[in-house]
């Protein structure tokens, strides 16, 4: 099987997982605080990495040469899960899909304010065409517009920086380990501030949260293996189908019924983020050329 098409059954797995993974949080996250839910979440996680570790090896499975990398990652995917949690409950599945749709566009912005790359006129106009989707969601003063929601779009920059980060990592990682020291940063950063706002989860929740480490640990097994074995860009499209995932999910388990501008917002985001990966990637092969030539 060609190693792109693997890269896409990898990531079309990892977004069936995470659509499970926002069930199996969002249940206990009705009456528990976002710092407990965050610390957890990875917790459990990282009880169900330790067949892998145990495996490997300690020393295989974590030795690393970029621990610096691995814990600036782990601190802000932190600070995007304490974000992602308080919004989970207070709007849909299918918003909180959507609104996560528009870290393509976060990248953009930040490559030319921290990384000086230049962006030329066409990328600016589809970041503002997503920025347009993301309104078109949460429609100030008429949709979905709230603490959920407006908490979801800030933690969105973060996770796609987390992503880029986790992408370099690839160069020289493993997805395993790559994965492992995800989960470990992260637990050292929730776990104080979980334990200054501790609430005591139920036998119900803890069950909840072995569903949920089990399935956010797989997916993001499956989403490294994915982007090891296939360019980014390719894999963007595979990530609109966690939408009608999501949108399923909400429907038949919790009655949520997201309202059409949800999907049409989601759409306009989508196009705005799969043209900006589009760009992205010729920009990538002008400079390989350009490389190539100059040698």
């Amino acid at each position: 099987m060609p190693p792109n098409l693997r890269g896409i059954l990898w990531v079309g797995m990892s977004g069936v997982l995470f659509a499970l993974l926002n069930v199996f949080t969002l249940i206990p996250s009705q009456h528990l605080n976002p710092y407990v839910m965050a610390f957890m979440r990875y917790l459990f996680g990282t009880l169900m990495l330790l067949p892998i570790i145990l495996k490997l090896g300690v020393h295989r499975a974590m030795s690393t040469n970029r621990l610096p990398l691995h814990l600036f990652r782990g601190c802000i995917h932190a600070c995007g899960m304490f974000l992602w949690f308080v919004g989970l409950p207070l709007t849909t599945l299918a918003s909180v899909t959507a609104l996560g749709f528009t870290g393509p566009i976060f990248v953009t912005i930040g490559a030319a304010m921290f990384l000086g790359e230049k962006v030329r006129l066409r990328r600016w106009l589809a970041v503002a065409v997503g920025f347009a989707g993301a309104m078109i969601i949460i429609r100030p003063g008429i949709g979905d517009l709230g603490v959920g929601a407006i908490c979801i779009l800030l933690s969105t920059p973060l996770f796609s920086a987390s992503n880029l980060i986790s992408k370099a990592l690839a160069r020289t990682e493993t997805a395993n380990k790559i994965v492992i020291w995800q989960h470990l940063t992260i637990l050292i950063f929730a776990c104080p501030v979980a334990l200054w706002f501790w609430q005591t989860p139920s036998p119900t929740d803890l069950l909840w949260f072995v569903a949920a480490g089990l399935c956010g640990t797989l997916g993001h097994i499956c989403q490294q293996n994915g982007y090891q074995l296939a360019d980014i860009t390719l894999l963007q499209p595979i990530g609109f189908l966690s939408l009608l995932w999501n949108a399923l999910l909400g429907y038949f388990l919790f009655f949520q019924q997201p309202d059409v501008w949800t999907f049409v917002g989601a759409a306009v985001i989508f196009a705005s983020a799969l043209y900006i990966s589009h760009r992205e990637a010729v920009r990538r092969r002008e400079a390989m050329k350009s490389t190539t030539a100059k040698e």
